[in-house]
């Protein structure tokens, strides 16, 4: 793994989107490409997605079960009407309601990132506060505890 001086050096991007929402989310590959089109649309249907990524229907709503919960998506349901209109296809006779999918705010999303940062950054400072005791435990063969 390269160092953080060595990254910084490059002068490069040090992550792109996805790499921020695998390391400061958690966020597995399908989950951070969902995130990133909800955050370019709404009013998405589960159909629409598994199409879009060529994906079950399960993977996706596994996916947007977890966005979810970390409260970075929303789910409401929508008349089959409203929502052949919002997407201008013909509605004469549709009944029925469907789940559509949309991402918060992207201003929010950006609290939530900037929150999780900085609680990782105080307890990384903890963490380097703590090497000297750290150093004086160690496991056989020099392992670190």
């Amino acid at each position: 793994m390269e160092s953080i001086c060595k990254i910084m050096e490059k002068k490069e991007d040090l992550f792109t989107s996805s790499d921020l929402f695998r390391c400061i989310l958690g966020l597995n590959d399908l989950e951070s490409k969902v995130l990133s089109y909800l955050l370019k649309n709404k009013h998405v249907t589960t159909l629409e997605l598994a199409n879009i990524f060529e994906k079950d229907r399960s993977s996706i709503q596994r996916a947007l079960q977890n966005l979810s919960e970390m409260k970075l998506i929303v789910r409401y349901s929508m008349s089959l009407k409203d929502y052949k209109d919002l997407k201008g296809k013909d509605a004469n006779g549709i009944r029925g309601y469907v789940y559509v999918y949309s991402a918060r705010d992207l201003k929010n999303i950006k609290i939530q990132f900037r929150e999780l940062v900085n609680k990782f950054y105080e307890r990384m400072l903890d963490y380097i506060d703590s090497l000297d005791s750290l150093f004086d435990c160690y496991e056989e063969k020099g392992k670190l505890c």
